[in-house]
């Protein structure tokens, strides 16, 4: 199929928006469904697991096409809810366009924020959908500024709204008003000359001359078509798939390349086995064809391949290429998120973002021990930051997440997929540690064979992450072969420092070293001696305590807003003045992490249950430690 006739597109937005209602109705409109499904009934396409239905909630993405104007159209349904942001992480890697979905009544969410940076980004071009136009406290002109304000999103509404918080809202073109037709004109003057030329001229430009400039500048995500709609009624579904089509853009890449291919989603069907779900960015994948597992380096052979065609169905294919959403069947190796081929052509997030709870987990019958860990593995094929550790001194094992709703699925996983019942232990926050001077040391390694290195550790910035450089020449010092395998064993060695954490925001730096076949060297004794070397650096260095901090945003009756703000003040929060609006008062502010968790109950009970608490991940900074 040309390029040009398909669109690989996500649907997002923050918990309850109506994202998965949304992709019911546009499968509906485009007649690969016959009935739209309904979260509420446990009955939409796309959330297939039972957990899914029992909750209402989206878990895991879902694939699915529809046919609409002669285009073939596949959307990945991404999870809302913030613990399972990951998935949503993995998604957007994986399209070509999305459709940011905002509720006109719950207006921007501090996942919305979230979303919304992770899109611009990876440069993705974004149409928004307002929905919810129908419910009562409907302000799509007060969403709109929210907007501006608050995304400094170059935001184009397309159309009009008419008779909102009805149950008939009506949506017009914005092709219909000459004054909204300007004020398009004032927006896209800033970014197209001839647009400006005729703007200057105090002209109005006829509707296809605008069109044409927005369909580029979409395309380009220099600018963001906004439009409207009730997505439970279907109310304005046609109008956004028309803007699918002529707004974003198609698959790029080439079959003849070399393969770049991203592994998005992984699941195991006890009836077809381990299903890879990847999309083709570059090149080709045939059955039975080897690829390489860039990620892990590593070779497999696919035994079956299926192509997305229409509604939830996948046929088997002769060949996958650039641009193609489908399954593999045989690689073994592949987890969620892994790149296939080469990962030139996939794209990347340059701030994702990591599990901040761990928690012990035990089987409640003690000879379930293996058949739980069998599980777990299974789990963290689909979701590899769960992590699972198994920590020898404390004869534990130990899984990472996000939020207790992601732990509580986690549970009923295990319970109706496995047939396993857990305890899992009160989960404790995961800490950081980063150098806090500069420290070197030298070991000279000689016990069966031999090897010399020198290494010097220093901190860097907050949010570097790891940093290598080699301060001398592999040719006449260590041979190449052992020197490219210590970038790879010093990264794997910051996974503990002496505090028990992580180690981050550091910079190694080869400072000599030597080998010598005539004693025998090997490439075992650079993974013997790097992580002494490693080790012996960065107590000399010392380290010190980084703890994980959170924007929160908080709304509560004005009543009890004195008391939600000493709660604050006891968390160690930083915040602005509250905004007043509706009679509640809303707090914006950081606080770290273990506080929020700590006291997500007393801020409840500081405004009698009625506050609601939202937060998401900011970074990592030095902890606080009282004396």
């Amino acid at each position: 199929m040309r390029t040009d006739l398909i669109r690989n597109i996500g649907i997002m937005a923050h918990v309850d928006a109506g994202k998965t209602t949304l992709t019911e109705q546009l499968l509906y409109t485009g007649g690969a469904i016959r009935t739209p499904g309904r979260v509420d009934h446990g009955t939409s396409l796309t959330d297939s697991l039972e957990v899914e239905k029992k909750r209402g909630i989206t878990v895991r993405a879902a694939a699915v096409a529809l046919d609409w104007a002669g285009v073939n159209i596949r959307i990945i349904d991404t999870p809302g809810h913030a613990d399972f942001y990951p998935e949503v992480e993995r998604s957007i890697r994986a399209l070509d366009g999305a459709v940011l979905l905002i509720s006109s009544v719950e207006g921007i969410q501090l996942q919305t924020s979230t979303i919304w940076t992770a899109l611009r980004e990876s440069g993705i071009p974004t149409l928004i959908f307002i929905n919810k136009l129908d419910r009562t406290g409907s302000s799509s002109r007060r969403l709109i500024g929210e907007m501006r304000q608050r995304l400094a999103a170059t935001i184009l509404p397309l159309q009009h709204v008419a008779g909102e918080e009805t149950k008939s809202p009506r949506i017009n073109n914005i092709a219909d008003n000459p004054a909204l037709l300007m004020e398009a004109m004032e927006c896209l003057a800033q970014l197209d000359q001839e647009i400006m030329d005729i703007y200057l001229r105090d002209k109005l430009a006829n509707w296809p001359q605008i069109e044409t400039v927005i369909q580029s500048l979409a395309r380009q995500a220099r600018v963001q078509p906004v439009l409207f709609g009730a997505a439970l009624s279907g109310t304005g579904v046609p109008e956004l798939l028309n803007a699918i089509v002529a707004y974003l853009p198609g698959p790029k890449g080439h079959a003849r390349n070399d393969l770049s291919a991203l592994a998005f989603k992984v699941e195991t069907d006890k009836a077809a086995g381990r299903r890879v779900y990847v999309r083709i960015f570059e090149g080709s994948i045939t059955p039975r064809e080897t690829i390489h597992n860039d990620t892990v380096d590593k070779y497999e052979k696919t035994t079956r391949i299926l192509k997305l065609v229409r509604g939830e169905e996948y046929k088997n294919t002769t060949h996958l290429v650039a641009g193609d959403i489908g399954i593999l069947y045989g690689v073994q190796s592949c987890k969620a998120g892994h790149a296939l081929g080469k990962d030139y052509a996939i794209p990347l997030l340059s701030t994702p973002v990591e599990p901040m709870l761990t928690a012990r987990i035990d089987p409640l019958r003690t000879d379930n021990w293996n058949e739980l860990l069998k599980a777990l593995q299974q789990l963290e094929d689909e979701d590899p930051l769960l992590n699972i550790q198994w920590i020898e001194s404390q004869r534990e094992l130990q899984l990472r997440f996000f939020g207790e709703v992601q732990m509580e699925i986690i549970c009923d996983l295990l319970s109706s997929r496995f047939g396993l019942d857990v305890n899992i232990s009160r989960p404790g926050v995961i800490y950081k540690e980063t150098p806090m001077g500069v420290g070197e040391a030298g070991i000279e390694y000689r016990d069966g064979g031999y090897a010399d290195l020198e290494l010097r550790v220093e901190p860097l910035p907050a949010g570097s992450g790891f940093e290598y450089e080699e301060a001398i020449s592999g040719d006449d010092r260590i041979y190449q072969k052992f020197m490219k395998q210590i970038p790879r064993i010093l990264e794997q060695c910051c996974s503990k420092g002496p505090l028990g954490w992580e180690v981050t925001d550091l910079k190694v730096t080869l400072l000599d070293g030597y080998c010598k076949y005539d004693l025998g060297t090997k490439s075992d004794d650079y993974k013997i001696v790097t992580p002494r070397v490693f080790a012996e650096a960065l107590s000399n260095a010392g380290t010190g305590l980084l703890e994980p901090v959170v924007n929160f945003e908080i709304s509560v009756p004005k009543e009890y807003g004195s008391r939600v703000y000493r709660e604050l003040i006891r968390m160690r929060a930083s915040f602005e003045q509250p905004v007043a609006d509706a009679g509640r008062l809303l707090f914006n502010g950081r606080a770290p992490f273990a506080e929020t968790f700590r006291s997500t109950s007393a801020l409840y009970a500081s405004s009698h249950g009625q506050g609601i608490l939202k937060t998401e991940f900011c970074s990592y900074s030095p902890a606080y430690c009282p004396k």
